[in-house]
This record gives structure tokens, C-alpha cells and sequence, in this order.
């Protein structure tokens, strides 16, 4: 006996992959109508971390890479909120990472307008994967945007 998929059963089937679809987009990292969606990105290299820096729009020096591990705080102070704000608008959030360790590589950039700047990159990695970063300024009157 030949059994025949009714029209809702069949709109189902085709939601419902629809869905599994944008679930495994949404877990690898991808571009979707023009905005990065943000996935944990390889970091395992220096290579790999400027490859994903350049794929932001910035070039950096590998030769002035600095890395120091931290400790994501289990706790948020006022200050480190406002930092995870502008790591959840890039689709990351570090209290995911919270009481956690983690390495926070710097990178010096060498392509932003403003050569006067004194501009780096920084990459929080946790298990080789890129969890929250910035680009920042380092004088005085500075500045701190995400990473694209």
C-alpha cells in the first residue's frame, strides 16, 4: 500500500529543514544578506587569527602580536557590561565565557586612515575559536569599535 504525504505534512517537511538549515548557518559562521554572523572562528594561528581580522577589514602586524592569558569574571562590573554590549552586538557574548580562562591576543594595525591612532586589534580566544574583540586606540582620547 502506497502512502501519499498530505499538502500540510509536506509544508512541514519543508519549514522544518527550512529551520535545520538556518541552524547549522547560524552555528558555522556565515554572511547572510550582507551581515557577518558570528560562529567561533579558528584561531589557532597567528595565520588564521590575521586571516579573520582581514576578513573585518584590518590588516595587522603579526610581528608585534602580544598575548596574555585572563579570566573572564564570573561577576560583570559595570565596566566589563558595557564592553560585553559591544561584543553581543557583533554576535558574541562573553558572559557565555564567564569564570573562564582565556587568551587575549593584540595585534598592532597598520591600515587604519588615521596612521596617528596608535590602533590594535585585540581577539579573546578560548580553545582556539575567537569568542569577542575590539579595535582600539591606545592614546589618550581613544577610541573602542567592534571588530567590523
Amino acid at each position: 500500500m502506497k502512502r501519499c504525504l498530505t499538502q500540510k505534512t509536506k509544508t512541514f517537511l519543508v519549514v522544518l529543514s527550512a529551520l535545520a538549515l538556518l541552524g547549522v548557518l547560524l552555528a558555522v559562521g556565515c554572511s547572510v544578506g550582507g551581515v557577518k554572523l558570528i560562529g567561533g572562528e579558528n584561531a589557532s594561528t597567528p595565520a588564521k587569527r590575521a586571516e579573520f581580522l582581514a576578513g573585518c577589514g584590518w590588516e595587522v602586524d603579526l610581528a608585534g602580536e602580544a598575548c596574555q592569558q585572563i579570566l573572564i569574571p564570573e561577576a560583570f562590573t559595570d565596566a566589563y557590561d558595557s564592553y560585553n554590549a559591544l561584543q553581543r552586538q557583533q554576535g558574541y557574548d562573553l558572559a557565555d565565557y564567564a569564570g573562564k580562562g582565556c587568551t587575549l591576543y593584540t595585534y598592532p594595525v597598520t591600515n587604519y586612515p588615521d596612521k596617528e591612532q596608535n590602533v590594535q586589534a585585540d581577539l579573546y580566544v578560548y580553545k582556539d575559536k575567537v569568542i569577542g574583540g575590539d579595535v582600539h586606540s591606545t592614546n589618550l582620547n581613544g577610541f573602542m569599535v567592534g571588530l567590523k
